[in-house]
């Protein structure tokens, strides 16, 4: 096969149709229910506040920066990126999520921060957004239909710097998930499209990115069983009372248990792609 006529475009479309079938389409987003988006939150700020800053240390940013932040949930970068740039405008859909963001924003006080609560594949760069942008940052939130076109869309928005964050390989919810969909679902699962995907798509695109491979994730501890199902149920598009023993069953047989906890590894391999726009 001649790779070069490999359009990855297409390849990242159709593993997104595979997945998006594979799932449960009536289920609405997690993050549309304000209490999983403020357990979210929570566990970013308890978890995940070293990874905020240093994911900010490294970005190419001054006082007078102007950032776009692409899938911003409930504020873990924009806020604390607000104290140390000009602007952040947070793009965000999930009602769940906003409403948890703009609680967020009235306790640190932040007065420079402007959310677009669209998808950024429904986003109209010209109407919706006040660009160019500084520094553009799209972190664990790409999981849109055309990635082609979510990036063109980016760079139309764009005078710096570019930064995407994704996955690379399976995480552990797509092992979970392989073993577990066919009995709560009848039907195969079919993960996202990772890293590579993208990575082949940008060089067709003539865009030569900096890459950084690193681990990320965190050993998440229940006292119960019914802890477990609350928090996971929704990642697995549980709805039933049959799905949950089924969920219950194969979690019971899986989790490693220690000290009368069940003990849920959720750590996985992620990358860090960027670039400077003005170099395209």
């Amino acid at each position: 096969m001649d790779y070069q006529n490999i359009d990855w475009s297409n390849v990242w479309i159709e593993q997104m149709e595979k997945h998006f079938q594979s799932g449960n389409k009536k289920k609405k987003s997690i993050w549309e229910d304000k209490e999983s988006a403020k357990r979210f939150w929570e566990m970013s700020q308890k978890d995940n506040q070293k990874r905020a800053r240093e994911t900010i240390r490294t970005l190419n940013i001054t006082p007078q920066s102007r950032v776009l932040d692409i899938g911003a949930g409930p504020g873990t970068l924009a806020i604390p990126l607000s104290e140390k740039v000009k602007h952040v405008t947070a793009v965000e859909p999930s009602t769940g999520m906003i409403e948890v963001f703009e609680e967020n924003m009235a306790n640190h006080g932040c007065n420079n921060i402007s959310i677009v609560k669209k998808r950024w594949e429904d986003i109209d760069v010209e109407n919706d957004l006040d660009g160019p942008y500084d520094v553009i940052i799209a972190s664990f939130s790409l999981g849109m239909p055309d990635i082609r076109k979510s990036v063109e869309d980016m760079k139309a928005v764009a005078s710096g710097y570019i930064y995407l964050y994704w996955f690379a390989g399976e995480t552990s919810w797509d092992i979970h998930s392989r073993k577990i969909w066919p009995q709560l679902h009848g039907k195969e699962y079919y993960p996202t499209p990772k890293c590579d995907i993208i990575y082949n798509l940008l060089y067709q695109m003539g865009i030569y990115p900096n890459m950084e491979t690193f681990t990320l994730g965190r050993t998440e501890i229940y006292t119960s069983m019914d802890e477990v199902i609350n928090n996971v149920s929704n990642h697995f598009s549980v709805s039933t009372d049959k799905q949950q023993k089924t969920l219950e069953q194969y979690m019971e047989n899986t989790l490693r248990k220690e000290n009368e906890n069940y003990i849920y590894d959720a750590h996985s391999t992620r990358v860090k792609m960027w670039w400077n726009t003005q170099d395209d």
